[in-house]
């Protein structure tokens, strides 16, 4: 996902949860037997760089704070409870240095969750080599395989992801466009989608950059209008989504629209985007896990999770099997995560948005990738999806 700023989805209310200090959130800590807690490091933008409540960071923390409130109810990690530091990057490639700065400098902190868009994870990557490991929600930027051994992911990659969503396009449209935000996550899918695409024998007809705060997409749209494109792919978020879709319904144009992940959030936003086509890295009916832990989110917080929330709790799931196999030094845990799913190392984690087994880029090998349409207010699989 990209390092652009928050979506304009409904605010969320975040739960009350017991705090026993102001520096980190220890859920179940307090009157705790077997010592301090077990300290992980949150890197989530929960507001963007204005103060702007950021839906993807919110999600992604409750997430993240639900997998802490279980593994405490279930009796903590050796007598120990496990904690959160969280830490708000705001979605912002400066702001995740300085996030991942307080992070490493903590002597409590043994690993870090985060960070959620591309864009932030790379910019920080620096800051956690040699230190502490840091395993990234839905950063799925390519660039991220590149970052080094102490940088890991449990989201499939753009060059992986991009090949289901050109499969998808073709079935969708005959004359495809793509418009891709000019940051980490859009270049990289839009750059891969379109590698993909030429490889199956077809071709994008027209490719368009914007900013996240693009206005007005009517010139795009019009010269994609006048080429006869009648698939338009979205390399973005779901704010510049939204308003280059409700433009081009204005227009007249009859094409129909699909991208990735970081249109999830449009399904919510009114029936003018049925139709929309969007690739996923998590859906509740994907699996029995998925729909079991979309039962406990449902219960906890009143809502649906999305993949920020599922991508989040499997990887603080991960980092507590790490602590619980005994290591629990930020050496051992970045050497547990090393071998995940390797031969003679720790077994594949089998997570709620799927299997992860790292490569040697620390990259989830063979993750599953769903496609999936907005019908109604939500996303339905295809037949055979599930």
């Amino acid at each position: 996902m990209s390092l652009a700023r928050s979506p304009g989805a409904a605010t969320l209310r975040a739960p009350a949860l017991a705090i026993c200090a102001a520096a980190f959130l220890a859920l179940g800590a307090c009157g705790r037997e077997g010592g301090e807690p077990l300290l992980l490091g949150l890197a989530v933008p929960l507001t963007d760089t204005k103060g702007a409540e950021d839906t993807y960071g919110v999600r992604s923390r409750l997430g993240a704070e639900l997998a802490v409130e279980e593994i405490n109810k279930a009796g903590g990690i050796g007598r120990r409870q496990l904690a959160l530091r969280v830490v708000n990057d705001k979605g912002d490639p400066e702001s995740a240095i300085a996030a991942a700065d307080s992070l490493v400098n903590d002597p409590r902190v043994l690993a870090v969750v985060g960070h959620v868009y591309s864009g932030a994870t790379i910019k920080a990557a620096a800051t956690y080599e040699g230190r502490v490991a840091a395993l990234a929600t839905s950063a799925t930027s390519p660039e991220v395989s590149r970052l080094g051994p102490w940088i890991y992911r449990v989201a499939s990659s753009d060059s992986a992801n991009a090949v289901a969503l050109a499969q998808m396009a073709r079935q969708m449209g005959r004359r495809i466009g793509v418009l891709y935000a000019n940051d980490d996550y859009g270049q990289g899918l839009a750059r891969n989608f379109m590698a993909a695409l030429q490889k199956s024998g077809a071709t994008a007809v027209a490719a368009d950059p914007f900013l996240d705060d693009t206005q007005d997409f009517t010139p795009y749209l019009r010269r994609m209008q006048r080429r006869g494109v009648d698939l338009v792919f979205l390399a973005g978020l779901q704010d510049p989504a939204a308003r280059a879709i409700t433009q081009a319904q204005s227009l007249g144009m009859q094409a129909r629209f699909m991208g990735g992940d970081g249109i999830e959030g449009l399904a919510a936003a009114g029936a003018r985007f049925d139709g929309t086509g969007v690739g996923l890295l998590f859906h509740p009916q994907m699996s029995d896990s998925s729909r079991a832990f979309a039962a406990r989110y449902r219960a906890r917080y009143g809502d649906e999770p999305d993949s920020q929330a599922a991508l989040a709790y499997d990887a603080v799931r991960l980092m507590a099997r790490a602590l619980a196999d005994g290591r629990q030094t930020p050496e051992a845990i970045r050497g547990y995560l090393e071998h995940v799913g390797q031969d003679g190392g720790p077994p594949a984690f089998e997570g709620v948005a799927g299997r992860v087994a790292f490569d040697s880029n620390g990259d989830p090998v063979n993750k599953q990738f769903t496609l999936g349409v907005i019908q109604g207010g939500r996303i339905v699989l295809p037949q055979g999806a599930r």
